[in-house]
């Protein structure tokens, strides 16, 4: 039930910041992009790969570093700083910046439910929710 509302909220997420680009920013979604790929290989990349690299890079670690060696026991202070880790990494517009810090919201909060619940498998679950995502985006919002 949790990755079904997470989904559904990410989705949510999605199309307000899309709706809130068209309508009043127009910000375009392929400026600073490298001239040198296909849209067939960034898809790939966006949906194989970036998944595994980003959950590993902006939640395994971080996670790691705040709970273990830092022992910080406060969850939403742990969702919040490798939300904005994550959203920082983001910085193609601001507007983009502010749906993946919601998005990186919804992506911890699962990563760290399903780290107190089911530790082997929180890492492969938010690898493949963020892929889902990341697919679901290039199909019907972009």
């Amino acid at each position: 039930m949790r990755l079904i509302l997470s989904f559904v909220l990410a989705v949510l997420n999605g199309y307000f910041f899309n709706y809130i680009n068209d309508t009043y920013l127009h910000f375009d979604i392929n400026y600073n992009k490298s001239q040198n790929i296909s849209k067939n290989e960034l898809n790939f990349i966006a949906i194989f790969i970036a998944p595994f690299i980003e959950t590993f890079i902006f939640q395994y670690l971080p996670y790691l570093i705040l709970s273990k060696w830092i022992r910080l026991n406060n969850k939403a202070f742990c969702i919040i700083i490798m939300s904005i880790i994550f959203a920082s990494m983001h910085y193609y517009n601001w507007l983009y910046i502010v749906m993946t810090f919601f998005g990186g919201i919804i992506l911890n909060n699962l990563y760290i439910y399903y780290y107190k619940h089911i530790t082997n498998y929180s890492f492969i679950i938010a690898v493949l929710f963020h892929a889902l995502f990341n697919l679901y985006g290039f199909l019907f919002i972009m």
